[in-house]
């Protein structure tokens, strides 16, 4: 009897966890989406409607772009794009990735090859000083492409589908 009563409370909450993770996906999914663009670094990318844009781009040879949503009150949690020149002309991914992961201050938790822009990249995830940071880069035409996404280590999750998403939407096309 035991048995089948823990079973079943079990079952339970399994399914209320499910329930929760689609209903988060659902609204996710539904959620506004407005396109930003950047002629001049040649870059587009989706971020939510009710989030914030700070957009620097134009103060130079570089791009730095922070979304951020808007009733986050803490003032940490935001996704930035950055486009720079690389540091040395004909660089490889595998390069920019030594280096990059050599110069993280903290944790590393992750360390992984991917995509960004339908380009061969790297994402790392690391944690420093309670924030957990999720970065993204590719490399294309001597330009570094960088989407970051930082927040509390405790509140990371609630945005991570989010950050993603973003990340997914973003292209060059250049």
């Amino acid at each position: 009897m035991e048995k089948v009563l823990l079973a079943s409370l079990l079952t339970l909450i399994i399914l209320l966890l499910l329930g929760s993770v689609t209903s988060i996906q659902i609204a996710i999914a539904q959620a506004d989406f407005t396109t930003y663009e950047n002629p001049k670094f040649g870059i587009r990318v989706q971020y939510p409607s009710d989030w914030g844009r700070l957009d620097l781009s134009f103060l130079g040879a570089s791009a730095d772009i922070d979304f951020y949503p808007l009733d986050d009150t803490s003032g940490t949690k935001d996704v930035r794009i950055q486009v720079k020149a690389l540091p040395l002309q004909n660089m490889t991914l595998e390069q920019y990735t030594n280096i990059q992961t050599n110069s993280v201050e903290g944790q590393i938790l992750e360390s992984n090859g991917t995509t960004l822009g339908n380009l061969p990249a790297h994402e790392i995830v690391f944690t420093n000083i309670g924030l957990k940071t999720m970065q993204v880069w590719t490399l294309k035409d001597d330009k570094v492409y960088t989407i970051t996404y930082v927040a509390e280590e405790d509140d990371y999750e609630n945005d991570l589908q989010i950050a993603q998403r973003i990340i997914e939407s973003f292209g060059v096309f250049r």
